[in-house]
């Protein structure tokens, strides 16, 4: 199983510029920007094994007043074995960029 995603927001620019009155200027510029991304991944194996064998015996004795009594043996064996392996990556990378400018010019 592996995933990934990517995000980017970049804002646009933003000037402004006024002139309240004769000789006096502002101006006023930004800028920004954001960028990420991140991916991961995951490995999972899983291997088991089960074998058995069951036996069983039964013995029946009737009386003489025919009642019957059952005698029974019974055993099982069992053997297993088993193994996992899990393996995960993952990555990120994040990216941020601002620039901001401001400039006022008075003149008499």
């Amino acid at each position: 199983m592996s995933s990934s995603a990517a995000i980017s927001k970049q804002q646009p620019s933003h000037q402004e510029v006024s002139l309240p009155g004769q000789g006096e200027s502002t101006m006023e510029a930004k800028e920004h920007s954001a960028s990420a991304s991140a991916s991961a991944g995951l490995n999972l194996n899983v291997f088991g094994a089960l074998a058995g064998a069951f036996t069983g015996k039964s013995k029946k004795e009737t009386a003489a007043d025919g009642s019957a009594v059952e005698h029974r043996e019974e055993e099982g064996r069992v053997k297993g074995a088993g193994k996992g392996d899990l393996n995960a990556q993952g990555a990120a990378q994040g990216e941020e960029k601002g620039r901001e400018m401001r400039q006022a010019v008075k003149e008499r």
